[in-house]
């Protein structure tokens, strides 16, 4: 199935009332739990590549957004573009529920960096549409 570090490519999600597709996350825990009464079994955050050197610019003005490498990470078919965690948005899913496929995953060095830039945020958004 998939574990934690894992980079999966999630078909079919919604966020704030939109369908949206085709997209990578990284699981950054997959111990089930409850959320509003809804059972989810994977939280996430979303990764997104840049586009060139003036969107990387804007887009790391972020606080939220944990700079990666296409070193950081082992990914099927490769992926030579660098790109970006959005670490203040964590999306919950239901493996059952969910239409996705592991595609890769983060280098272990590069994961425990992320867990700790995580708990340096102050402010979380947390989107629970997917349940």
């Amino acid at each position: 199935m998939c574990k934690v570090g894992d980079i999966l490519l999630i078909r079919n999600y919604i966020h704030n009332g939109q369908n949206l597709k085709r997209h990578s996350f990284v699981v950054l825990d997959d111990k089930a739990g409850i959320i509003q009464g809804l059972e989810y079994d994977l939280v996430t955050n979303v990764m997104s590549s840049f586009k060139d050197e003036e969107h990387r610019k804007k887009k790391m003005d972020y606080s939220g957004n944990f700079p990666i490498t296409h070193d950081d990470s082992n990914v099927v078919n490769g992926n030579d573009r660098d790109g970006y965690i959005k670490t203040d948005q964590f999306y919950y899913f239901n493996k059952d529920k969910t239409d996705f496929t592991v595609i890769g995953s983060l280098n272990p060095d590069i994961f425990n960096l992320l867990l700790e830039f995580i708990k340096d945020l102050e402010q979380r958004e947390i989107i629970i549409d997917n349940l």
